[in-house]
């Protein structure tokens, strides 16, 4: 299977989902939470979502979170810096499995040969890092789609129906948690709250994973390097951390 289509927006009042991978036997609700009310509880449950995927999906070698508002497409939430950087060069190269899926409303699951031919620049950038085999499932609420969830493999075809059932139940477990939480409606036009917390934090979780893949160091000594250039140069931690993911992203000429 190239893509599944799943409907744009699938009911957030449906039945609870329960999944039979031997290490999680919990309720996906009771794992994700039954309701979302805040801003804390949305990156919290991101956060969830993130560690279920992983652990549930066997092929996964690294999973994450693209949101998009206001035209801004950025990874919220990931599990190690690898899907960082394969993020940062699908977003660069403009398409993808996970565009893809916020874009159409699609289950996307693309093996490396698909991929190759559907995404060439990106699937080169992403071989690089050993990466193969993608899934990517749109994350919506009532009335917007905002996201995805994805999921990289190192195998060629790391990905099967059944990770595909597993990754649609997780998001549509999501969706029930968010019920009429309409936050991504209205942060379209704010100067602050959801919006401005995720476009600032953005471009530092982004450099902190450039730093930790780059040198292989921890979460904590990369956010020291980043204070450390911060002090040194005289410039704000936000500002600083934009300018060192573009430097990173730019094409050498």
């Amino acid at each position: 299977m190239d893509a599944a289509t799943e409907g744009t927006f699938r009911d957030s009042t449906a039945p609870t989902v329960r999944w039979g991978h031997p290490a999680q036997g919990a309720d996906l609700a009771d794992a994700l939470g039954t309701r979302i009310d805040n801003d804390d509880e949305l990156d919290a449950a991101l956060h969830v979502l993130v560690t279920l995927a992983g652990k549930a999906i066997d092929g996964a070698a690294g999973c994450g979170v693209t949101v998009t508002i206001s035209d801004r497409t950025f990874t919220a939430v990931y599990s190690d810096a690898r899907t960082l950087i394969v993020d940062a060069d699908q977003y660069k190269a403009g398409d993808g499995p996970c565009l893809h899926a916020v874009r159409t409303g699609e289950v996307v699951r693309v093996d490396s040969v698909a991929a190759d031919r559907r995404w060439p620049e990106f699937a080169k950038s992403a071989s690089t890092e050993n990466i193969h085999s993608f899934l990517a499932a749109p994350l919506y609420c009532a009335s917007t789609r905002f996201g995805a969830l994805n999921l990289y493999g190192q195998a060629p075809s790391a990905f099967t129906d059944g990770d595909v059932e597993t990754a649609t139940a997780l998001t549509d477990a999501f969706a029930g948690a968010l019920g009429d939480y309409e936050r991504f409606d209205r942060v379209r036009g704010e100067a602050s709250g959801l919006r401005f917390t995720m476009e600032h934090r953005a471009p530092i979780e982004q450099a902190k994973g450039i730093l930790m893949a780059t040198h292989r160091i921890d979460a904590d000594a990369a956010f020291d390097m980043l204070v450390d250039m911060s002090q040194r140069t005289n410039r704000k931690l936000r500002d600083l951390a934009l300018q060192f993911v573009r430097d990173c992203s730019a094409t050498p000429t």
